[in-house]
C-alpha cells in the first residue's frame, strides 16, 4: 500500500484480455463463488487492455471476493466488461444488502470495514484500499453506487485504453539465402 501510495509500485504491463483477466479470477475465487449464480457479460470486442495482469487481477479478486461475501447463497453475481469512450469499464454487481450512499467512498479508505455480510466475518478493511491503490496506478478509478436491480451494491473500475503499438510491416529477409552465391 505504500509503495501504490507514493508512486513507488513499478508496473510490469503487457496487452491481456480483459476476458482473460475474468476467467483467472474466477478460477482462482473457485469455492467462494460457487454458491452464487454468475453472470458474464462481456463485449467480445473489447480492445486488449495495457496493464500489469496481475495486480488488475488481484483487484478483480478483491471485489468480486467482497461481492460473495455480502449475496445470499444462491444470489446472482454479475460481472460486466464493456468500452465506454477512452475507457474500459469493469463493473461487478452483487444482490447484498447494499452499501448506504454514505458509505460509498469509505469503503475504499484502509481498515473501513462495513459490516459482516451474509457469509462471513469481517474483514480487515483493505480489500478495496488495494484495489483502489491498484486501479490508481494505471491510470484508473474505482467507486461504488447502487446495483440497478433493486438491491445491493455495484463497484465499477475504469482503466484507460491506450494505443496498440504500431506493428513492423517490413518483409524479414533470410539472412542465410541471401548471403548464399548466386549460380546463373
Amino acid at each position: 500500500m505504500t509503495r501504490l501510495g507514493h508512486g513507488g509500485l513499478k508496473l510490469e504491463r503487457d496487452w491481456v484480455a480483459l476476458a482473460d483477466i475474468f476467467h483467472s479470477a474466477l478460477k482462482r475465487l473457485g469455492s467462494v463463488v460457487e454458491p452464487l449464480r454468475i453472470e458474464r457479460h462481456l463485449d467480445p470486442q473489447l480492445p486488449l487492455l495495457y496493464v500489469h495482469p496481475a495486480l488488475i487481477e488481484q483487484a478483480l479478486i478483491n471485489v468480486i471476493e467482497n461481492a460473495a461475501r455480502f449475496s445470499p447463497p444462491g444470489g446472482r453475481l454479475r460481472l460486466v466488461g464493456e468500452q465506454a469512450g477512452e475507457w474500459i469499464v469493469i463493473r461487478v454487481a452483487d444482490q447484498g444488502p447494499g452499501i448506504p450512499e454514505a458509505l460509498r467512498e469509505r469503503i475504499f479508505d484502509m481498515f473501513f470495514s462495513g459490516g459482516d455480510g451474509d457469509r462471513g466475518p469481517q474483514g480487515s478493511g483493505l480489500g478495496l484500499a488495494i484495489c483502489r491503490g491498484m486501479v490508481g496506478a494505471h491510470g484508473g478509478e474505482i467507486h461504488a453506487r447502487a446495483a440497478d436491480w433493486g438491491s445491493g451494491s455495484e463497484i465499477v473500475i475504469r482503466l484507460p485504453l491506450w494505443a496498440l503499438p504500431e506493428t513492423d510491416t517490413t518483409p524479414e529477409i533470410d539472412i542465410k539465402r541471401e548471403s548464399q552465391p548466386r549460380h546463373d
